[in-house]
């Protein structure tokens, strides 16, 4: 638990969150053991769960609290494969689904929307909405990878690896109330890189490109009120970039 007297919370304190968590796992491996599969099934009941809200403020106005939501539900599948296909091909990756809700009600006031703003609906700080039945704040229903890693050997010792991987994450949303206003888009990337290491290993030369088809996600949604004229802004992730690497290791022969 904790407290909210920082900003003159009408909720001056709160409960802990209260979990129990069930889950059922497995490890396996196959084709003498050049391929592993790991794998989860599992169920989180929240009888308690912290989410953030606002209300009326001791000293006026509203204020951003953290709240106790009455209940929630988190349940889904996680799997992982890694496979030493040759000598010099690996292949891997993972994926997660995760439905979640809030499994009670919850009734919150939402200063940041627009169409009810405070100064044309004067009991703006008594209009609330429930939370229940909605997806839990920065919990992706969906996220994969996948990878895959070559290695070429050359003269001398020295090797050349190439490596890639894919990445996506399902929408996430960034307030309780399920908007699309204020969530983030589904987005994926790519990532390539190929790495030289000289036959002694005191060279190493990486090129890379992330992000290769500049796909630009949002990492964070932040919502203002009436005073600040309902801005919206969020964070991003790195747009497409590349570069060189050298590493000169001293005392290798």
């Amino acid at each position: 638990g904790g407290y909210n007297l920082l900003f003159f919370s009408q909720t001056a304190t709160y409960d802990p969150e209260e979990l129990i968590a069930y889950e059922i796992g497995y490890k396996t491996q196959w084709f003498e053991d050049r391929l592993q599969l790991n794998g989860s099934f599992y169920y989180y009941d929240y009888e308690n769960i912290h989410t953030v809200g606002t209300e009326v403020s001791l000293v006026g106005g509203t204020s951003t609290s953290v709240l106790e939501a009455p209940g929630a539900e988190i349940y889904g599948i996680e799997a992982e494969a890694t496979w030493l296909l040759t000598d010099r091909l690996t292949l891997g990756g993972n994926f997660s689904w995760t439905p979640s809700e809030y499994t009670e009600s919850l009734l919150l006031s939402d200063p940041a929307d627009a169409s009810v703003p405070g100064s044309l609906y004067p009991e703006f700080a008594d209009l609330t909405q429930d939370i229940k039945g909605n997806q839990l704040l920065q919990v992706p229903e969906g996220k994969a990878t996948a990878w895959g890693s070559y290695r070429f050997p050359l003269q001398g010792g020295a090797s050349l690896d190439l490596f890639g991987v894919y990445s996506w994450i399902s929408r996430v949303y960034y307030s309780p109330f399920e908007r699309e206003s204020e969530s983030a888009d589904a987005y994926d990337r790519v990532d390539l890189r190929a790495t030289f290491t000289s036959g002694n290993g005191s060279w190493i030369i990486s090129a890379f490109v992330n992000n290769v088809f500049d796909d630009v996600g949002v990492l964070q949604v932040l919502r203002e009120g009436e005073a600040e004229f309902f801005r919206q802004s969020a964070g991003t992730t790195v747009p497409r970039h590349y570069g060189l690497e050298v590493t000169f290791q001293t005392g290798r022969y």
